[in-house]
């Protein structure tokens, strides 16, 4: 696994100095506490120092909000399902934003407003209580055609550490919503669900860990390793949330299934890069 990179940025190294105090507290309640009273603490300062960002911040929330309060009512039927859910996700979703307004910057640190990539992220995240109260094949592309779109835009422009660094939750948060949704509405089957499920949870589980366990960002050889096969998985959650269960089901555990072995292959060949750069028993 490659080593971790050094903070570039004032929020960088705010970050890993957190999270290493909170490890060092074992991650126990009161260091929890502190961790969260630091966060909002480091919120507040940079609300402060940029007030054109927390204006934007809160003009995204008041329009997500409000969204909601038109569309949860008089919208699409796939919305109207979500009427209830929604708000409250959306709410959630506010607090996050504000609380990471920092991470608008890029990697060197040069600060960044919200941009139109940032949009199309928050899209997607707004779209989440919708897909899991019954993904349609509209919800299905909608949500992975803001994906790749912002992809483009960020590559385009100046990436922010927000971007790189949550995006990623944001994807997480949309297809276990879909997979949900699919699952109540009998589009796909439990077993099948619950492999794709696992395979989720895996990289979840490892990108989570990284950053609270080790203060650092995931490798993204192993984050990459289920990627290259996003357009057989989206394809899958089409066909199913179309009706075509059968091709649907078929072509999701296959990708499932790949997509856990080149995740396996990943971690053999990092774990043989490391043991290959570690010093040998006896040698000096």
């Amino acid at each position: 696994m490659s080593p971790a990179r050094e903070p570039r940025t004032a929020g960088e190294r705010w970050t890993r100095e957190e999270l290493q105090r909170l490890r060092a507290g074992r991650f126990s309640a009161p260091a929890v506490a502190r961790f969260l009273l630091a966060s909002q603490r480091r919120a507040a300062e940079v609300r402060a120092d940029r007030p054109a960002l927390a204006a934007q911040a809160r003009a995204a929330s008041v329009a997500g909000a409000l969204a909601w309060l038109v569309l949860g009512t008089r919208g699409p039927a796939a919305v109207r399902r979500a009427r209830f859910t929604g708000p409250a996700w959306w709410a959630l979703v506010a607090v996050m934003l504000d609380w990471h307004l920092g991470m608008l910057e890029t990697a060197d640190g040069e600060p960044r407003p919200l941009g139109p990539a940032d949009a199309l992220t928050l899209a997607r995240a707004w779209l989440v209580p919708v897909a899991a109260a019954g993904p349609t094949p509209a919800v299905v592309l909608i949500g992975a055609g803001t994906d790749v779109v912002d992809g483009l835009v960020a590559r385009a422009g100046a990436p922010t550490r927000a971007g790189r660094d949550l995006e990623g939750l944001v994807d997480a948060a949309f297809l276990a919503a879909v997979l949900r949704g699919a699952l109540r509405a009998g589009t796909l089957p439990r077993a099948v669900v619950g492999l794709e499920a696992g395979r989720q949870a895996a990289g979840l589980a490892y990108a989570v860990g990284s950053y609270f366990g080790r203060a650092a960002p995931p490798d993204g050889a192993l984050l990459g390793a289920a990627r290259a096969l996003t357009t057989a998985r989206v394809t899958a959650l089409v066909l199913a949330a179309g009706g075509r269960r059968r091709s649907g089901t078929t072509l999701l555990a296959a990708s499932s299934l790949a997509a856990l072995g080149a995740l396996a292959r990943s971690v053999a060949r990092i774990t043989a890069a490391r043991a290959g750069r570690a010093p040998r028993a006896g040698r000096r």
